[in-house]
């Protein structure tokens, strides 16, 4: 592999740009900066902000002040009230990158230095991929009793391994889509540019009203337009949970379906598909639609249990109930993080990865609960704390 040193060197052009989508969350964004700035990450970073605030535009447009070793560009666009300017808004972004190669990355998780230097590699070396991974790793952190598992600052809770570990190798699209099915995991790997500018082509001109579809047709177009490689050696992405805003399953599902256009789009995604993958023949167009339909099926099936089934029930009687315990249940200190990550960095070894490799892993991870400390906040929030305290603590932390 490439020496990850001489990647760190000036005058070396970047291989990889990291598009960032944000709205609110401020301090998320210069949290995720600061992880980046500390390991020196030689890539491009464009920040596409659907929610200005013109103290925090300042700040990220004269970033080389607060983050020197970086190189951002951050792009203002309208508010994103909606799906439609916010799909219009990743696609524009797209457009911008002249890398050749480009990821995704939500400002409340981390990306893994060693993970993307070993996918960038394997997609240099091998023209029919069109995108690569290693693990995606979930972590939660424990701010305080009772506070959010999805807190700016605190320790590792939790870390859990992912289990979408599938290598699609097979020579046609439709031989990819059976071997793999669904998998969301592609959402967070390395792509070469042209790839992910067209997934957000499309999903720009489908205009979901359901984020869901998005990410179901996202990883099932991937697998109609080349081979997807997983590395089970490493970690490329690291992802906090509790900290999303996009979907939450509690919440009534049926209503939303009544005010989404759920049922055409998923049909959009069912003949888009298929006809990807069927080289104008009629037969097969008919025989990939109908797997396409029995994957999202299970899906969500799958969906309405875990929103509606008895297990749900139970959960939110106990949150109308008793909030307060089950807050504190769901937010408990946990004593396990030492021994999952261990059992993270033993599993790395037993894919493969080199004791120099391990400590690549720790590192990262290292460098990850020194960012999360609350002693670090203070840092990357600088003169905005203020704010994230005060009467707009929801727009710097929440939206």
């Amino acid at each position: 592999m490439n020496n990850l040193n001489q990647r760190r060197g000036v005058g070396v052009a970047p291989r990889l740009t990291i598009v960032m989508p944000m709205k609110g969350r401020r301090l998320f964004t210069f949290r995720f900066l600061s992880y980046a700035n500390y390991l020196k990450l030689p890539y491009r970073f464009i920040i596409a902000d659907g929610f200005v605030d013109e103290s925090a535009a300042t700040y990220l447009e004269n970033s080389r002040q607060a983050f020197p070793h970086l190189d951002v560009e951050y792009v203002r666009y309208p508010v994103d009230t909606n799906y439609t300017r916010f799909f219009a808004k990743m696609s524009d972004a797209m457009s911008r990158v002249r890398t050749p190669y480009v990821m995704q990355a939500d400002n409340d998780d981390f990306p893994g230095f060693y993970g993307i230097e070993r996918a960038l590699d394997f997609l240099d070396a091998h023209y029919d991929y069109v995108c690569a991974r290693g693990h995606q790793l979930t972590f939660t952190i424990y701010s305080h009793l009772g506070g959010s598992p999805g807190a700016i600052s605190g320790r590792l809770n939790s870390m859990e391994w992912d289990n979408d570990a599938v290598e699609a190798s097979e020579p046609t699209g439709a031989e990819r889509l059976r071997q793999v099915g669904l998998c969301h995991r592609f959402y967070y790997a390395i792509y070469r540019r042209d790839v992910l500018a067209l997934i957000w082509r499309e999903m720009a001109e489908i205009d979901f009203s359901d984020l869901m579809l998005h990410e179901d047709f996202f990883g099932l177009r991937v697998l109609t337009l080349g081979k997807a490689h997983f590395d089970p050696a490493t970690i490329s992405y690291y992802s906090q949970a509790g900290s999303g805003i996009s979907f939450q399953p509690m919440q009534d599902w049926a209503a939303h379906l009544l005010r989404s256009r759920f049922t055409s789009e998923a049909n959009e995604i069912i003949e888009r598909i298929g006809l990807a993958v069927s080289d104008g023949n009629i037969e097969a167009a008919v025989q990939m639609r109908e797997f396409v339909r029995a994957i999202l099926t299970r899906r969500y099936s799958r969906v309405l249990t875990k929103t509606y089934g008895p297990g749900a029930q139970v959960k939110r009687r106990l949150r109308e109930r008793w909030p307060r315990l089950a807050t504190g249940l769901q937010t408990r200190p946990r004593l396990s993080a030492g021994r999952e990550e261990a059992s993270i960095l033993k599993k790395l070894q037993q894919a493969g990865a080199a004791p120099k490799d391990l400590d690549r892993v720790a590192g990262e991870l290292a460098v990850i609960k020194k960012t999360l400390s609350p002693a670090a906040l203070p840092h990357y929030a600088g003169p905005f704390l203020p704010k994230a305290q005060g009467a707009d603590a929801a727009e710097w932390l929440t939206i």
